[in-house]
């Protein structure tokens, strides 16, 4: 399935994609199958990233519009802007199997849904789910078990993808 995912891009590296805040040091090539690691864990369990300590929730977190509203430069307390360091890319993500009735199972507490526990604990290998890692982001997380970078989008086709989808997409802060 076709889906998106930002990336940073370093002065240092040029041309080079990195993850925001997971495995952040390692770089992702384009054109390349992937499949997801497990991030590096905390004594609590959490995996260790650039944000601090976060929900051990493998695989990597794509979304189906190039649009996180959640991330990025915040003016008057909100997110208005994307970082100039960072970039779109469409990607492909492994689908062959839908985790999804697996993930929902694991939110079950009692007999009620509980959807912050609505997650898996291992790569779903060959397939993928969805989740909603914060209650400020549009949409859910796929969360795949592989994946391959396609291309950088320029802002302008970001913009046009997000349009079709009925949004707008996070402008750059020109100075």
């Amino acid at each position: 399935m076709i889906a998106y995912k930002l990336f940073k891009m370093k002065k240092k590296y040029p041309g080079q994609l990195f993850p925001l805040y997971v495995m952040a040091n390692e770089p992702v090539p384009i054109g390349v199958w992937l499949p997801a690691k497990e991030g590096p864990r905390n004594k609590d369990g959490k995996v260790s990233s650039k944000l601090g300590p976060l929900a051990f929730r493998p695989g990597w977190h794509l979304s189906d519009i190039p649009l996180a509203i959640h991330i990025g430069q915040k003016e008057n307390g909100k997110i208005k802007y994307m970082h100039d360091d960072e970039v779109w890319c469409e990607c492909e993500c492994s689908d062959a199997i839908d985790y999804q009735p697996e993930a929902d199972a694991a939110g079950m507490r009692n007999g009620k849904f509980i959807p912050v526990k609505a997650m898996l604990t291992h790569i779903p290998e060959d397939g993928f789910y969805r989740y909603k890692t914060s209650p400020m982001m549009l949409g859910k997380w796929i969360i795949a078990g592989s994946m391959k970078v396609n291309r950088i989008l320029p802002d302008n086709e970001v913009a046009q993808i997000c349009k079709a989808a009925g949004y707008e997409a996070l402008p750059r802060k020109t100075i």
